[in-house]
């Protein structure tokens, strides 16, 4: 199980690592439902695997290390690609999601981090928009090397045609 003893173990992203993630951030920064990460420092914070990390939990913010986003370490052995960044950039956006609740309302998001609370306040816009980015990333930004975004933008066009 996860805890917060856990992130002394963590490590940061390497730089090619960070830069596959911003990419996909960038491309989802720039539609509708990504327009909230605009005007924040995305780029500011740090990128760290946990090791202590499950299948369970995927990342974590923290309000004590403000700027910084932990994830679960990728299992498989995937090189760095697109496609990795594809399906690790919703949990860090969900993970922003906390950030950006945190730093509009420090006391409140506190309080609204207590146990009961957390997953009637905190976790339902989190995992709205967590949920929201998947969709996005999967549908529009080219979701494994573009293959299903090309099946599906080709369906579209020969139902159109007909």
């Amino acid at each position: 199980m996860f805890t917060l003893f856990d992130l002394k173990n963590s490590v940061p992203l390497t730089p090619q690592e960070t830069a596959a993630v911003w990419h996909v951030l960038d491309d989802y920064s720039r539609t509708a439902a990504g327009a909230w990460l605009r005007g924040f420092p995305v780029r500011s914070f740090e990128l760290r695997w946990c090791p202590a990390m499950t299948d369970a939990v995927m990342g974590a913010f923290v309000p004590s290390r403000p700027r910084t986003i932990y994830l679960m370490p990728e299992q498989t052995g995937m090189a760095v690609s697109t496609t990795w960044a594809e399906i690790m950039t919703p949990t860090v956006i969900h993970e922003l999601r906390h950030a950006w609740q945190f730093m509009r309302c420090p006391w409140l998001y506190v309080l609204c981090a207590l146990p009961v609370l957390r997953e009637y306040t905190l976790e339902v816009d989190a995992g709205r928009i967590g949920r929201e980015a998947e969709t996005i990333v999967e549908n529009m930004l080219g979701w494994h090397d573009g293959l299903a975004f090309e099946r599906k933008r080709r369906e579209k066009n020969d139902s159109d045609s007909h």
